[in-house]
């Protein structure tokens, strides 16, 4: 359902999940994608609500809702309801209008505003934003850059010599900017490991962490919150890691916090590719 979602709108269906069972909420529903939009892109926010803070903006969603009588463990796969359904629906509507191919934060914030019977589009409506508004403010954006369909263009260096162009998984990469990427990634010890969607949240803050060694440490304030976040990225390419058969998706390489593909650790941290003479560039 969520392949063609930004990196940033996956987080905010993540942090909608976290705030439905914070509120002792059965279901994920609109308010509480809204809640986790105005927790993701506060610079969306700023820029097609221009008279609220973001922070406000959230203090005021909060406040306007009733939680339930005991909060639902974030280790419960929660459901969508059927108008959140009917929301991201319109999201991929609102992308397929402006031709975009994949669907960001800025979709899915029309989305929310859609259906004037959403609770979402009503708190939105009391920030001052209607659907009309926020469509001319986010036709404006653009399509998100990460996924824009016309590639940057590859800067030449002058850096290095020798040809300029590396490819990873058939996406070509600045050979200058690479080197810059790898050089802070080298130091670490790197484990191969399979992915696993796994993150550590604080029962009082609310707050997440990927140090897993903190359920440890203090397993009264901090547990395993499942069934979030599917999807991870290798940090120098880019590349997609979630649970798959796929091995060049499923398996990579951990320093505890940050994973790489195969393909990169195999490449530049496993042979030390930079202090090489760049033969395998291509």
């Amino acid at each position: 359902m969520f392949e063609r979602y930004t990196e940033g709108a996956r987080r905010t269906i993540f942090f909608a999940r976290y705030e439905a069972s914070n509120f002792g909420s059965p279901t994920i529903d609109t308010e509480h994608l809204l809640l986790g939009l105005l927790r993701e892109d506060k610079a969306l926010i700023r820029r097609t609500l221009l008279n609220v803070n973001p922070e406000t903006a959230l203090e005021r969603v909060v406040l306007g809702l009733k939680p339930g009588t005991q909060k639902v463990s974030t280790s419960v796969d929660l459901p969508l309801s059927e108008d959140a359904k009917r929301a991201l629906k319109y999201s991929a509507q609102e992308a397929d209008r402006l031709n975009h191919r994949h669907i960001g934060t800025a979709h899915l914030l029309l989305g929310l505003a859609t259906d004037k019977q959403f609770s979402s589009a009503v708190f939105l409506s009391q920030l001052g934003a209607g659907l009309e508004s926020l469509r001319t403010k986010a036709e404006a954006l653009g399509e998100p850059a990460a996924f824009a369909r016309v590639p940057p263009p590859i800067v030449r260096s002058r850096v290095i010599s020798g040809p300029d162009v590396i490819v990873i998984h058939g996406t070509k990469f600045n050979v200058e900017n690479l080197r810059r990427t790898v050089r802070g990634f080298v130091g670490f010890h790197w484990s191969k490991a399979s992915w696993k969607p796994q993150k550590v949240v604080n029962k009082t803050t609310g707050k997440f962490s990927y140090d897993l060694s903190l359920l440890k440490k203090s397993p009264e304030e901090f547990e395993v919150l499942q069934g979030g976040m599917k999807l991870g990225h290798c940090a120098i390419c880019r590349w997609e890691l979630f649970e798959s058969e796929d091995g060049s998706h499923r398996v990579g390489f951990t320093n505890g916090k940050e994973w790489l593909c195969s393909e990169c650790h195999d490449r530049f941290i496993a042979r030390d590719f930079f202090r090489s003479s760049y033969s395998d560039i291509t």
